[in-house]
């Protein structure tokens, strides 16, 4: 199962990314593909500084992943600030690449999938969490 980093949806989403076949390719695929409530959270605040949208297109973005078979199964929250926090001091990442970590490894996902560098620079740490990082 696949767990997809908030970079690559905005790549899907958005024609001009320069990523956006890339993504395609990723998501277009008939596997399983997970985020989590920090993606949208993520998702939502990138919208809203880098665009013009109202908050109902917005939704519509974030309602719109369903589509895309982009499941966003339910997570307790705590578990992932718990798990997080002993992840933090094991892999020197920014908060919400350890947040998007932690959440992957409590959804027991296989791959995690960024276009994110930094993630790929980290890939021996990570693999110690069980995840591997597809750099899409």
């Amino acid at each position: 199962m696949n767990y997809i980093d908030t970079n690559v949806i905005i790549a899907y989403l958005n024609e001009k990314d320069v990523n956006h076949s890339r993504a395609l390719k990723v998501l277009d695929k008939s596997e399983r593909t997970i985020t989590s409530p920090i993606a949208l959270l993520e998702l939502r605040s990138v919208f809203s500084r880098t665009t013009n949208f109202e908050v109902d297109e917005i939704e519509a973005f974030v309602d719109y992943l369903p589509e895309i078979n982009l499941e966003v199964p339910e997570v307790d929250m705590n578990t992932i600030f718990n798990n997080a926090s002993e992840i933090a001091t094991k892999i020197r990442m920014r908060t919400l690449d350890i947040l998007h970590l932690s959440a992957s490894a409590i959804l027991n996902a296989s791959d995690f999938v960024t276009f994110d560098s930094e993630f790929k620079e980290k890939e021996i740490e990570i693999a110690g969490f069980g995840l591997r990082i597809i750099s899409g």
